[in-house]
């Protein structure tokens, strides 16, 4: 069955229309774009049309892009380069057109079905909330390849490109009209209605022109001088080496390329960018990122059976616990439109709920994420009580109290005497055990764990945890509302940690075991920065705040004894209160007018903690000081695929990539111990083990991959 629809009218109107066959998404797959081809030779060859519309058969969707597999299976430069190539012919006879062309744009039009827009004389976009216009190829690692990099910056000026090509972002129907990408933005009730109406204007030779466009200068002064031009690119290469260290190749080559043929012809324009494409698509870090791509459209499937459609949806929600992260929570459900009751127990509890809130926020319209409009809409949806009144007709409640195993079970135990029989109930629990919270419950089948991370608004993983008793329908629910909120769901068995902090917690707690030994605290975050982390573990655990990530050590170390023992320079400075890290100002180091500095204080507790332990400081080289922190994270990365915490290692890696920062372009903690070799690991941990401990004796996974010659994604 054909994809493309040709349509024509009396009046000379022909309406060229996608309907990708199969699939619920448009996108350009070679067989797409050979019928494509064929239409616009059609189209070309028939002097009865005089314009022409493109739009998608499929409600809420333009194009997705082109078809990943088809670039995830290039296997050369040269393959690579010729499919660029292939692109851009089509496009170009596109654009070659004698007639005027009208791309009607009602949901994503995004890579290559941007690049298609582009070739279009006009854009007509809606206001629907789903529209989104971008470049996002260097995500996947890679640049635009259709003709993006030379149609873009002549459109919109070089600014406005850059800001798109080189961070991969989408923008909306009114930002795509604001910079000049869209000829005009119509409610999406009327969008088609209109773009007929303007055909029918412009086939009768009348030019459509935008009176909020006309006359509006989108190429800057700056841009229009070859001095001008020089500051802007050398000033955006700047930003980027500071954003990506240089480890990503894609938005380094895509600056390359807009700098080197911004004034050159269109033809040659396109052979650079074909042949930057190709060179991109068949790096590590591309063939990484679409490995991660995948792995994230995975992780949306149900992992048991899916709701009923009959069911009624989740659309009332309440959260008992109005502290940062019920704050976070708070604010989560009623920005993407569920109500929600905010339960504490004072009003200064309550009060301080409503400040989370209102933080986020400022701090979202500051960065032109949401409007003031949007912001007020979810403040209205939040009701502050004390009580569990309307308990009784929410159909999900989400608990964020302290950290507290008997209290946690007291809350539980009130709430299901006040919920409905089909209502959820969730803990945001980091670290405690979801089998024993629910062990009073009358129905701990309806009773997950639903872990965020700090700060909501930013961290994109949510761990789904079950229970012993939690039934696959409650899990397949939660990971519907993840899904619904734009998180990523990892479903997880319950167990000390549970993944992300079972993980992260050796890794820290050997920092710490580190800084005793002697190494300085600035060095050994800046290593790990230099590996890749956003933050050093030191500086991550005063994010984290030291109580709560020696309360969370603590339960690991009861949970998996010796290997999880908590570092005896932790202990040590566990019983200074005041010195919880960013929260109280002091930490590992002092955070003073927003910037941080070594904590002085520090270096005498370490000598006065050496003297009382009899530790010596020793010399570490660089590479051992790095090996220690992160195997100790693979180590443990192999023991919960074994244990079947976590279902395989590409969902192990993308928590830990989503949830701790760890290097994307390292792939995760699995995809990294696969680079260096599983060998390299298990001769390392059994080198660290003769030497420091059982800690660092290699999991049984591992020394059964090294047996068998055999990587983590291939083995399990």
């Amino acid at each position: 069955m054909a994809a493309w629809t040709l349509l024509t009218t009396s009046e000379g109107v022909a309406t060229l229309q996608f309907d990708s066959a199969d699939e619920k998404i448009n996108k350009l797959t070679p067989k797409n774009m050979t019928e494509l081809a064929a239409c616009i030779a059609e189209i070309r060859n028939n002097a009865d049309i005089r314009v022409l519309l493109i739009k998608s058969g499929k409600p809420n969707m333009f194009i997705a892009g082109a078809d990943i597999a088809e670039i995830r299976n290039i296997t050369s430069a040269a393959q690579g380069e010729q499919k660029a190539r292939d692109g851009q012919h089509v496009f170009a006879s596109l654009e070659a057109l004698q007639i005027p062309t009208i791309a009607v744009i009602d949901g994503p039009a995004l890579g290559g079905g941007l690049e298609l827009a582009l070739a279009c004389r006009y854009r007509l976009v809606s206001d629907n909330t789903k529209t989104q216009l971008g470049l996002p190829e260097v995500s996947l690692g890679i640049l635009p390849g259709f003709g993006g990099t030379q149609r873009l910056p002549r459109l919109v000026g070089v600014s406005a490109s850059l800001d798109l090509i080189l961070t991969g972002k989408m923008i909306d129907g009114r930002k795509a009209e604001m910079i000049g990408l869209a000829d005009a933005c119509y409610s999406s009730a009327f969008l088609n209605e209109k773009a007929d109406l303007i055909a029918k204007d412009v086939a009768a030779g009348h030019p459509f022109v935008n009176r909020k466009l006309q006359g509006k200068c989108l190429e800057t002064l700056s841009e229009k001088t070859p001095m001008g031009r020089f500051i802007l690119f050398k000033l955006a290469k700047k930003q980027l080496m500071a954003k990506t260290k240089g480890r990503y190749p894609a938005p380094l080559l895509a600056l390359d390329v807009v700098r080197d043929t911004y004034r050159q012809t269109a033809h040659d324009g396109y052979l650079v960018e074909a042949e930057a494409f190709g060179q991109l698509v068949i790096t590590p870090e591309a063939k990484t990122l679409i490995q991660l791509f995948y792995t994230r459209e995975d992780l949306k499937k149900y992992p048991g059976p899916a709701p009923k459609k009959a069911e009624k949806p989740i659309q009332s929600t309440a959260v008992v616990g109005a502290g940062l992260m019920g704050g976070g929570i708070s604010w989560l459900l009623a920005h993407t439109g569920y109500t929600v009751r905010m339960k504490d127990i004072s009003w200064e509890a309550i009060l301080k709920g409503y400040e989370s809130v209102k933080n986020i926020q400022k701090k979202l319209i500051s960065r032109q994420k949401v409007t003031t409009h949007e912001a007020d809409m979810a403040t209205i949806r939040i009701s502050g009580i004390l009580d569990y009144s309307g308990f009784a007709k929410t159909d999900l409640v989400i608990e964020a109290i302290v950290e507290n195993m008997a209290l946690k079970k007291s809350v539980f135990s009130e709430l299901e005497t006040v919920v409905s029989p089909t209502a959820l109930l969730a803990t945001n629990t980091s670290s405690l055990s979801i089998t024993e919270m629910a062990s009073d419950l009358k129905h701990p089948e309806r009773f997950a764990g639903f872990h965020f991370f700090s700060p909501v608004h930013q961290m994109p993983l949510v761990e789904v945890i079950r229970g012993e008793k939690t039934s696959d329908h409650t899990v397949a629910r939660l990971v519907e509302l993840a899904i619904k909120l734009k998180k990523t769901p990892i479903v997880v068995k319950d167990g000390p940690g549970f993944l992300v902090n079972r993980i992260l917690i050796p890794y820290v707690n050997e920092a710490v075991r580190l800084l005793a030994e002697g190494v300085p605290l600035p060095k050994i975050d800046a290593l790990m920065e230099d590996f890749g982390m956003p933050l050093g573990p030191l500086s991550l655990a005063d994010e984290v705040g030291l109580d709560i990530g020696y309360k969370v050590a603590k339960i690991l170390e009861e949970g998996f004894g010796d290997r999880m023992q908590v570092s005896g320079l932790f202990e040590y400075l566990h019983q200074y209160p005041a010195m919880l890290g960013k929260k109280t100002r002091k930490g590992f180091y002092l955070y003073e007018d927003k910037k941080k500095r070594p904590n002085p204080d520090l270096a005498g507790t370490i000598q006065s903690y050496q003297a009382e332990s009899g530790l010596k400081p020793a010399t570490i080289l660089d590479e051992d000081i790095v090996a220690r922190m992160v195997l100790l994270m693979v180590n443990e990365a192999a023991r919960c695929l074994e244990e079947g915490t976590v279902e395989k290692p590409a969902y192990l890696d993308m928590a830990m990539l989503m949830g701790t920062g760890f290097p994307v372009y390292r792939g995760g903690v699995c995809r990294y111990a696969d680079a260096i070799g599983i060998d390299v690991v298990v001769e390392t941990l059994h080198r660290y083990s003769d030497i420091y401990g059982a800690r660092f004796e290699p999991a049984r996974l591992l020394l059964e991959m090294n047996r068998e010659y055999t990587p983590f994604y291939d083995y399990t």
